[in-house]
């Protein structure tokens, strides 16, 4: 245990009303999640107030509040502290009781709007065929122990989680043995300051493109907020930038303190492709770098994934790890799941990804249509309750790539699913009639299953990895890997009893 006092040491506190020397089991931002001496942050929410669940946190055992507001005299008997902002409380609170592990690690943050996953994904696998290596996003948290064969995996319900969950994974990692992290640094996890008092080794941008503006309202502050992870690099860290995004790249050069390295196809990157093909077995690309070229060999697929892969070299160049070494680690690499990545090859694919913004719908098409024999048949929705604006580009964007498209659900959430199908046919090019509507994403599947022949690729794009489906009163079990190959065992099965 540890006392209330001691870590309230770098906190902006206003006051202090009861004991601050009190012990504490824990901090905690879900009073659900409350057990007998825990600390219990009321945090401001979107939709609810976290001081309207300070009763259930006081039942189930609280013994100190951190809060934005005065005492609330009802709560005499409990420790309370009045603070200037709640997130960079618990962030620097949460710091202090892991006992600063990130300090003692490597950490590598990848920031940007698409390829996040893929690039941490590529960086865990090569770093970890050096030393221990774990990472934290999208997909969840994953580590091997420094003693062990075994990876140990953990669901997060968040791309970046909160505060404790980051330092808590942090320092189990670090007592075995782990010294390296990679990690998916979201937008939102910068502008609610969960990675504040992270120290990061390596600062990543992927790319810059419209979403989340639900969230942050306008593009300059979903960029301002992208911006603080590279602000927070000191002297001794890098920034590893993809030039090919020139106007957001110079903008965070402006903001450094740090020492820097680019990536990308610009012919003025410092790790670039000389050479490069692409098909549906994978890359092959001469990739020059200041340490020498390095001929690769992937099963990821496209234009795309090169470029991925370009920012996962640079990330490894920087730590050290021989150009040979990362060669030979990239050809064994599996296709990250929900990205670009095949579900079935014969006759004809079916590729599954994550695509749920136009940009990344876009640099998905366009890598498909530099490798596809036949047709593109896309299949996508897009998610309710979050940024509409982008829908109606989402929507020309398949129009221009796909040859044909079947409009479906996403995540509806709390809107109807056919006024965001809607919302996407309003951005379809003028004259663009090869495509049809259907709410039920399975049915949705099926129909495009009908539709594909020969060489054909069949693109289910925007849920990638994710198990479920959010309705307005409910959420379903659903997988679009499972859809597809139940799908397709059911209709080989057919053809088995018809011959």
């Amino acid at each position: 245990m540890k006392a209330l006092k001691a870590l309230l040491k770098h906190v902006d506190v206003i006051k202090i009303w009861g004991n601050s020397d009190i012990p504490l089991s824990g901090l905690q931002h879900d009073s659900r999640k409350i057990v007998k001496g825990n600390c219990f942050f009321a945090v401001g929410g979107f939709k609810f107030n976290g001081i309207d669940y300070l009763p259930e946190a006081i039942r189930n055992g609280a013994n100190s509040v951190i809060s934005e507001f005065p005492l609330n005299r009802r709560y005499n008997n409990l420790t309370w502290v009045q603070v200037r902002n709640t997130r960079k409380a618990i962030t620097k609170m949460a710091a202090q009781w892991a006992g600063n592990p990130s300090d003692q690690m490597y950490v590598i943050g990848v920031t940007g709007t698409n390829g996040k996953t893929t690039v941490v994904s590529l960086i865990h696998s090569i770093l970890s065929s050096q030393e221990p290596t774990a990472k934290m996003g999208t997909l969840g948290l994953e580590y091997k122990a420094e003693s062990g064969d075994q990876a140990v995996f953990e669901k997060t319900s968040l791309t970046t989680p909160e505060a404790p969950d980051i330092f808590g994974f942090f320092s189990r990692i670090f007592k075995q043995g782990c010294r390296n992290v990679a990690m998916e640094v979201s937008s939102v996890g910068l502008k609610l300051h969960r990675v504040e008092d992270v120290y990061f080794s390596q600062g990543i941008f992927t790319s810059f493109s419209g979403d989340h503006l639900d969230f942050h309202k306008t593009m300059r502050s979903y960029l301002d907020s992208k911006l603080m992870l590279f602000k927070k690099l000191g002297p001794e860290a890098w920034a590893i930038l993809n030039a090919d995004e020139e106007d957001v790249y110079h903008q965070i050069i402006e903001h450094l303190n740090c020492k820097y390295l680019t990536y990308g196809f610009s012919p003025s990157a410092d790790v670039k492709p000389l050479k490069y093909e692409f098909s549906l077995d994978g890359i092959q690309s001469v990739i020059e770098t200041p340490r020498g070229k390095i001929e690769i060999e992937s099963r990821l697929i496209g234009r795309v994934n090169l470029l991925n892969l370009l920012a996962a070299i640079s990330s490894a160049i920087i730590k050290d790890v021989p150009p040979d070494d990362i060669a030979r680690a990239i050809k064994s690499l599996k296709p990250v799941r929900g990205r670009l990545d095949f579900t079935y090859q014969n006759d004809f694919s079916v590729i599954i990804d994550y695509a749920h913004t136009d940009q990344a719908l876009k640099n998905l098409l366009e890598s498909l249509k530099e490798i596809a024999v036949g047709r593109i048949i896309l299949v996508f929705g897009a998610g309710g309750s979050r940024d509409k604006s982008k829908r109606p580009r989402m929507g020309e964007v398949a129009s221009i790539y796909a040859d044909y498209v079947v409009v479906t659900s996403d995540n509806p959430r709390n809107e109807k699913p056919e006024s965001i199908i809607n919302d996407i046919l309003g951005g379809f090019k003028t004259g663009f009639n090869s495509y049809t509507t259907i709410v039920n994403r399975e049915e949705a599947i099926k129909k495009a299953l009908d539709l594909v022949k020969k060489d054909d690729l069949l693109v289910v794009a925007g849920k990638g990895h994710e198990d479920y489906q959010i309705f307005k009163d409910r959420t379903i079990h659903f997988d679009d890997y499972e859809v597809v190959r139940r799908e397709l065992a059911e209709r080989e099965s057919r053809g088995r009893r018809h011959a």
